[in-house]
């Protein structure tokens, strides 16, 4: 019997028979949501070509074996480019925009030194073909890694008594031990790396005799020849080549420098320079002709350099070298900022009647550096820029291949890295052709990352261990991450030494972060453009249409009506909007 309350109250009311799964609602929509990793700006900006989001996700999810498997598919030398590197993966980070960038170099650093105490496993010889390579830099100890896990037997050759070219040359031991880029190497040469130095290609053995032996030939011999001043005085006693300057400290010796010594330049070299020269016991000034918003050195450099006692003098260039046998003084002269040149910086113009004198005792140059072209094989296309070299490494030279400071890329340690696993990927696709058998596609383009970043290795080979979707070539911006769903966390910074030590001697500046501190930073990262199976798509989807499938997710279009929701609350970007039909 009806309550007398709410007797004659309630209308009458449709009441359904059968279950809302009959009418299938998804009819109504014209866009739906898809599935597809897209790139994150890491990985595009990476001169390298890693994987930066993949790896910090494994670590995020505590696979540390996977996240270091991941990681050496593209760079055989993690714990050089964790502390050598300018990491401009840092520099392209969609987390900068909301507090600050994931500190990329301290983990990729921290799981280098991991790598390094692994124990390689060599590759069986599934290539047929014998590469010989010239020089052991980044770019030939690259080149000659992903050529050796390919299956092929690799040689390098080194003029030096000691592989690692400019890695062991030209960079300090504050920033980089003996002790790492030997471990490094002795690594890589555990993967089946045979290296012969003390043997200078073109002079011991001539060329013709060198590419007969080889069924493809990968040069790199560097740019170590600092670029001369051009001014007067530059012969005289106590002017150096900052190369050469190096090499020399590097070496072990410790050169007499004098009280006061002025750096020319504002590179990485010219910072290497002075705070070299600082350790030496030396007051060190830096001139650089343009501003220091326009320095092409790495900007953490440029401040250690700062911390560590050396002063900067910006807009002025030295127009004179003055002294009778030896350098005494350097004539300067004030400069202003013109229009913008070739390189796109604005031009520095000297400004009359503005000389003034600097005492010095040393003047080290470090302006740039050149390769030395007539150590080449002849027949080979270059010019002023360098090496031509198509996007695999490609000379003009049948079965010849060239990378790192060598060619027209931009001269870093991660850019030589990176030319010379494309080399490696421009070889293997090269001996495959001429042996008849069939390649992983043509297209360079396909392997990259994003339409500017470098190539996958992983992709060519076809093994990509975490591809869960159809991958895009669209970058992820800060726009596609829904930060709602982060929190604001302070970004880890990496121990240093005391500058009272740091000036004393050549011990690592740099301490890093522990392992567990490292884990922890990254799992600061968005993890942008990929999906990682957090469920808000699942949670709040209106039609509930969505359900786990496997490592992902499965739309059921039937109901899904195309309202956006998911792809609106998906933190990272990885799910896209799409027309039905298409």
């Amino acid at each position: 019997m009806p309550d007398s309350l709410t007797a004659g109250r309630v209308p009458p009311v449709a009441v359904s028979t059968t279950s809302t799964l009959v009418t299938k609602t998804g009819a109504w929509k014209y866009i739906q949501p898809v599935y597809r990793d897209r790139v994150a700006p890491c990985n595009e900006a990476c001169p390298v070509g890693i994987d930066v989001e993949g790896y910090l996700n494994l670590i995020r999810e505590g696979r540390t074996a996977q996240a270091l498997d991941l990681l050496l598919r593209e760079n055989p030398m993690p714990a050089i480019t964790g502390r050598v590197c300018h990491h401009p993966c840092e520099a392209s980070c969609n987390r900068r925009c909301f507090d600050e960038a994931v500190a990329v170099h301290e983990i990729e650093r921290s799981m280098g030194d991991l790598a390094l105490e692994t124990t390689p496993r060599r590759m069986p010889g599934t290539r047929v073909g014998k590469i010989g390579i010239v020089g052991s830099g980044p770019a030939a100890l690259s080149c000659a890694y992903h050529l050796a896990r390919l299956g092929y037997a690799v040689i390098v050759h080194e003029a030096a008594a000691e592989p690692g070219g400019m890695l062991r040359l030209g960079i300090p031991e504050y920033r980089l031990p003996r002790v790492v880029l030997n471990r490094q190497i002795e690594w890589i040469a555990a993967h089946g790396v045979e290296f012969v130095c003390g043997v200078r290609v073109g002079t011991d053995i001539p060329w013709r005799d060198f590419l007969s032996r080889f069924d493809a030939v990968f040069v790199a011999i560097g740019a170590m020849r600092s670029r001369p001043l051009g001014i007067p005085g530059e012969q005289l006693e106590g002017v150096r080549p900052g190369l050469e300057f190096l090499a020399e400290v590097n070496r072990g010796e410790r050169p007499k420098l004098g009280a006061r010594v002025v750096v020319v330049g504002g590179g990485n070299t010219a910072m290497d320079c002075a705070r070299t020269a600082v350790r030496l016991g030396s007051d060190v000034t830096v001139l650089y002709r343009r501003t220091r918003a326009e320095m092409p050195a790495i900007a953490a450099e440029v401040e250690e350099a700062e911390r560590e006692g050396v002063r900067f003098t910006f807009l002025v260039a030295p127009a004179l070298l003055r002294g009778t046998d030896r350098v005494k003084s350097v004539e300067c002269q004030l400069m202003r900022l013109g229009e913008p040149d070739a390189s796109g910086r604005r031009a520095p113009v000297p400004i009359e009647g503005s000389r003034f004198r600097l005492p010095a005792d040393t003047v080290l140059t470090a302006i740039g550096e050149l390769p030395d072209f007539r150590s080449l094989p002849t027949g080979m296309d270059l010019d002023q820029s360098g090496v031509a070299t198509d996007q695999l490494g490609a000379t003009s030279l049948a079965a010849v291949f060239a990378g790192g400071d060598l060619t027209r890329d931009p001269r870093s340690v991660a850019h030589a890295i990176g030319a010379g696993k494309r080399a490696a990927i421009g070889i293997d696709r090269h001996l495959l052709r001429a042996g008849g058998l069939a390649v992983n596609g043509g297209d360079p383009d396909e392997l990259r990352y994003g339409p500017r970043g470098n190539l996958s290795i992983t992709r060519w080979r076809g093994d990509d261990p975490v591809s869960r979707h159809a991958p895009l070539n669209e970058v992820v911006t800060f726009g596609d991450i829904n930060t709602s769903q982060f929190v604001h966390r302070p970004r880890a910074i990496g121990q240093r030494v005391a500058v009272e030590i740091a000036r004393a001697g050549f011990d690592e500046v740099n301490v890093g972060l522990s392992q567990d501190e490292a884990y922890e930073e990254a799992g600061r990262c968005f993890n942008c453009a990929v999906c990682n199976r957090c469920d808000l798509c699942l949670i709040l989807c209106p039609d509930i249409a969505i359900t786990r499938d496997g490592d992902g997710y499965a739309v059921n279009l039937d109901y899904c009506k195309g309202c956006g929701v998911c792809a609106a609350e998906c933190p990272r970007g990885a799910i896209t909007m799409t027309k039905v039909g298409e």
